[in-house]
């Protein structure tokens, strides 16, 4: 199956995301990633800027998910857990399905709410409020053990800040929030001995913090 590189009409787009849901039911898993590579990757690839590909890529990934709960009937199905796992690590690891599960059966949106890579599950801002809050696992399973909570404001500042991108930014928040909690020392603190030691910045901008400590430069 080929997918041309231009961007799809809106016609278009939903007939391709309505093959994904077929795709996902079937666990088609070569049709599957055929179609998020031109979906999530190709289409939102032809955007000008990181903040209009996040915004395309969460809006296509929001559309596939409610034609999904709409075939299934629910938003907790279990396939839809899947699926949610399979987008964000390209396998289906039993912890992670279970997390995610658990979240499901809180009542978060996927993808609306909540998103799932290899580092865990990330809470969008909109979905930090008291309420939603209230409703979160203490601790979702070996796959999600720390909580770690990054607002769109403190993205932007570390942005202006270090003039970095969001993505960088990001990566950035969250290796220092682990460190944060590591080493009891307050986020500023963390951020001010960025400033004068670019290679340390360096470092902490391109670590991956959540893997085990003997993986990372910053283990003890």
């Amino acid at each position: 199956m080929n997918y041309q590189s231009s961007t799809p009409n809106p016609q278009q787009l939903s007939q391709l995301i309505a093959e994904l849901v077929a795709a996902v039911t079937s666990k088609n898993e070569q049709i599957i990633n055929q179609l998020l590579k031109y979906l999530l990757y190709d289409i939102p690839s032809q955007q000008p800027n990181d903040l209009l590909k996040a915004q395309v890529t969460k809006r296509i990934l929001i559309e596939t998910a409610q034609k999904l709960e709409n075939l299934l009937g629910s938003t907790t199905h279990p396939l839809m857990a899947w699926f949610i796992v399979y987008v964000g690590l390209v396998s289906s690891p039993p912890e992670a399905i279970q997390s995610v599960q658990m979240v499901l059966d809180r009542g978060f949106k996927p993808f609306e709410d909540f998103f799932v890579d290899r580092q865990g599950i990330h809470f969008y801002d909109l979905a930090n409020s008291p309420e939603k809050l209230a409703k979160m696992p203490e601790r979702l399973s070996e796959f999600t053990q720390m909580t770690v909570r990054i607002n769109i404001t403190e993205v932007h500042e570390v942005m202006a800040r270090f003039n970095v991108s969001e993505t960088k930014a990001r990566q950035m928040l969250l290796n220092l929030k682990i460190l944060e909690q590591k080493m009891n020392m307050p986020l500023e603190q963390l951020l001010s001995v960025l400033d004068t030691n670019p290679e340390l910045k360096q470092q902490v901008m391109e670590a991956d913090l959540t893997k085990s400590d003997k993986d990372n430069i910053f283990g003890n």
